[in-house]
C-alpha cells in the first residue's frame, strides 16, 4: 500500500513497474557510464541461513570451478563494452565469497589485466571463514575493504539464526582481521532480532565499538515472505519490536555511536570518517557479474539469471546470462537516484543537475515540499538533508520496498531461470 501510494504520488505512475525478458539488442551497452563499479556475486554458502533472501546455494567444489570459468567468460563477453570505461570499484558479495578465494584470484587478475581498474576492492567475510591464510590472500589480491557479517554477539540468537559460530569465534575473527590493517573494517550487526531487547542492542553496539572498528553497518532484520523465518518465529512464539519501538532503536544507535565517536554516514552506517566507507551497490552506476547479480546504468536496471546451472550453461554457449530488464523512463531514473541518496542521508541538488540537467526541486515539487513541510528534511546550500524523523520514515519505506518489491522480484527469479515478464 505504501509503495503503491508513493509510486502514484511521486512518479504519477498508475501501472506497475515492468521487467521484460532480455533479448539481444534491447540493452545499449554504450550507455554504461564513463566511470562505473563492478559487482561480483558469489552464491555459495556452507549452510543456508533461514532469514537470508539473497541468491545462494550450498558449496560444491566442482560447481565452484565451473562457476569461476563462467565468471571469466562473462567478463570476456563484456570486455568490449567496458574497454573505454574507468572501473572505480569492485564489490564482491554473496553468499560467502571467500569460499572461492582461489577462483577469485583468477577473476580479479583478469579484471586488472583487461580492464581500466583503479579503486577499492571490497569483500564480505563470514566470521567462521576467517584465518591467517585467507587474510594473506586478500591482502595479496589488493582487497582493502572488509565487511564481516557478525549479526549479534548473543550466542542464543546466533544459534537461532543458523549462524555456526559464537561470540568467542567473533572475537578471534575481529582481532585477526584488525591485525592485518585493512583500509576499512566494516562490521554488520542486525537489530530487531526475535526476542531481542533494547538493552541487548545496546550491548551489541558497545561490544562492537570496543574493537575500534572503522565502520558499523547496523540494520533491522527484514522478514522476507519468501524465506522460512516468519514461520519459525510463529512456531516458537517469539516477539519482535514494533515500528514505533524501532524508532527508539535508531535513537539508541545514535546515542551509543556518538559516545564512541562514530558519526552517521548513511541511514544504516556509522564511521569515524566519511572518507573511509565500505559501500556496495548503492553506487550511481554498476555492472554486475554472476548468478543473480544486478546492474544499473543509463536507463537500465537488469538482473542475471539466479540459477547457477543456467548461468553456467548460458556462458558455455557464449550468451550473456541476463534474465530480465527494466527500462526506466527519465523520471524513474531520477527518482531511483533520489531514493538511494536518501539512504546516504543527503540529496545533493548540484549533483542531480550534473547528472540530469534539471532542477530536482522543480522536477519533484510535491516530494520536496512534503519532505520539508513534514520536517523529514531540511535544506542547506542546495542540499536536502534528512532529519532524524526523516531517517526513521526512510527506514520504514526501505523495509516496505524490500518486502513488496524485492521479495517478488527475487522469489520469481529463484523459481524460474528465464522469465518473460514481471510486474511489481
Amino acid at each position: 500500500m505504501v509503495t503503491s501510494f508513493l509510486r502514484k504520488m511521486i512518479l504519477g505512475k498508475k501501472e506497475k513497474f515492468l521487467f521484460k525478458g532480455y533479448q539481444e539488442g534491447n540493452i545499449n551497452f554504450k550507455d554504461i557510464d564513463d566511470e562505473t563499479g563492478l559487482y561480483i556475486h558469489i552464491p555459495f554458502c556452507r549452510s543456508l541461513c533461514p532469514y537470508c533472501p539473497y541468491n545462494k546455494i550450498l558449496y560444491d567444489r566442482d560447481k565452484a570451478e565451473a562457476y569461476k570459468v563462467a565468471l571469466i567468460k562473462e567478463l570476456t563477453l563484456q570486455r568490449e563494452n567496458l574497454k573505454d570505461k574507468k572501473i572505480n570499484s569492485i564489490y564482491i558479495g554473496g553468499g560467502t565469497p571467500t569460499l572461492l578465494i582461489t577462483e577469485l584470484k583468477e577473476v580479479i587478475k583478469y579484471i586488472k589485466v583487461y580492464f581500466n581498474f583503479k579503486g577499492d576492492i571490497g569483500i564480505e567475510i563470514h566470521p567462521k571463514e576467517v584465518n591467517e591464510d585467507l587474510l594473506i590472500h586478500l591482502k595479496n589480491l589488493g582487497i582493502n575493504l572488509i565487511s564481516l557479517g557478525v549479526q549479534t554477539f548473543d550466542n542464543d540468537i546466533l544459534k537461532f539464526l543458523g549462524r555456526n559460530y559464537n561470540n568467542h569465534d567473533i572475537d578471534k575473527a575481529i582481532t585477526l582481521v584488525k591485525s592485518f590493517n585493512f583500509q576499512c573494517l566494516d562490521i554488520d550487526i542486525m537489530t530487531n532480532l526475535p526476542g531481542q531487547t533494547l538493552e541487548d542492542i545496546r550491548y551489541d553496539l558497545e561490544k562492537v565499538y570496543s574493537y575500534n572498528i572503522d565502520q558499523l553497518s547496523i540494520y533491522p532484520l527484514i522478514i522476507f515472505p519468501m524465506t522460512k523465518m516468519q514461520k519459525v518465529i510463529k512456531e516458537k512464539n517469539l516477539s519482535r519490536l514494533n515500528e514505533w519501538q524501532e524508532r527508539k532503536v535508531l535513537q539508541v544507535i545514535d546515542e551509543v555511536s556518538k559516545e564512541y565517536g562514530y558519526d552517521r554516514s548513511s541511514i544504516w552506517t556509522y564511521g569515524k570518517t566519511h572518507n573511509n566507507r565500505y559501500t556496495s551497490v548503492t553506487r550511481e552506476s554498476f555492472v554486475g557479474f554472476g548468478a543473480g547479480a544486478s546492474s544499473h546504468f543509463g536507463n537500465y536496471f537488469y538482473l542475471n539469471t539466479f540459477s547457477v546451472d543456467d548461468y553456467i550453461n548460458a556462458l558455455e554457449e557464449d550468451r550473456l546470462p541476463i534474465n530480465i530488464v527494466n527500462f526506466m523512463t527519465d523520471r524513474e531514473k531520477m527518482i531511483f537516484w533520489i531514493f538511494w541518496r536518501c539512504y546516504d542521508g543527503i540529496i545533493d541538488g548540484k549533483r542531480f543537475k550534473e547528472l540530469f540537467q534539471k532542477d530536482m526541486q522543480k522536477e519533484f515539487k510535491l516530494l520536496f515540499f512534503l519532505l520539508k513541510f513534514l520536517r523529514l528534511a531540511v535544506e542547506e546550500e542546495g542540499k536536502i538533508t534528512l532529519t532524524d524523523f526523516g531517517r526513521y520514515v526512510y527506514h520504514f519505506v526501505e523495509k516496505q520496498y524490500s518486502i513488496h518489491y524485492l521479495n517478488k522480484l527475487w522469489q520469481d527469479s529463484m523459481e524460474k531461470a528465464w522469465i518473460e515478464e514481471i510486474k511489481i
